[in-house]
């Protein structure tokens, strides 16, 4: 990307954004810069909690945050990549590579698969005779899934964890209407996309199993979608 180009136009070229407009691009910009931010302060909490002596790594983690800066978006790529410099994120390298691995990459083709799904229960829903509040119900977690798929690449499979978390209570509130409608595509189609979501989150992630949803809490939708 040349340096004149701006800020915003970088971005979004590698968040892969398209919007009308740079007001609209530059929100939901900001937005990824927001995930950015906090995930290099679990990294930062991360190498201190490791014991590795803060003046190796605080001043390139520092850099990296001003690169995030949603206040750099109007001006020219020069002015942000001056802050990634080569040695600055070799240092970041080297602190991804000291921490434990503990999730894997969700492939591709179960990526693909969600998103299918979707598409699926989108079309669905755009002439369902279902009751307001469940297709107000199944908007919500398809918006749900689909910002979760946007923050996988930045934050990994707990996005869709934490979704699924969202999704698991609201579920639960309105398991009357969902019992009264459970044999319609629309909902046999809602539990498929979310028991293909926890499954390929549990394979994922490596560590911290008691915080994730796991097959069981979603055995017990079982009996509702």
């Amino acid at each position: 990307m040349a340096d004149n180009a701006t800020v915003l136009a970088v971005w979004s070229g590698v968040f892969q954004i398209e919007e009308p407009n740079d007001a609209r691009k530059a929100l939901r910009v900001s937005e990824r810069l927001s995930w950015l931010h906090q995930e290099l302060e679990i990294l930062r909490n991360q190498m201190q909690g490791v014991g590795f002596s803060e003046e190796l790594y605080a001043s390139p983690l520092n850099r990296i945050e001003q690169s995030f800066s949603t206040l750099l978006l109007q001006a020219n790529w020069a002015s942000c990549k001056q802050y990634l410099s080569a040695d600055t994120l070799l240092a970041l390298a080297f602190c991804i590579e000291i921490l434990p691995d503990e999730e894997g990459q969700i492939a591709e083709a179960d990526i693909d698969a969600i998103r299918s799904l979707i598409r699926e229960l989108s079309g669905l829903l755009s002439s369902s005779a279902l009751p307001n509040s469940l297709k107000t119900l199944i908007q919500h977690h398809i918006e749900l899934i689909e910002r979760a798929l946007a923050q996988y690449p930045i934050v990994g499979a707990k996005a869709l964890r934490e979704a699924a978390r969202t999704a698991l209570g609201e579920i639960i509130e309105e398991k009357d209407s969902i019992k009264e409608n459970q044999a319609t595509e629309e909902i046999n189609k809602l539990g498929t996309i979310w028991k293909k979501v926890n499954e390929v989150t549990d394979i994922a992630i490596k560590a911290d199993k008691i915080a994730q949803i796991g097959q069981k809490a979603w055995a017990f939708l079982e009996n509702l979608i």
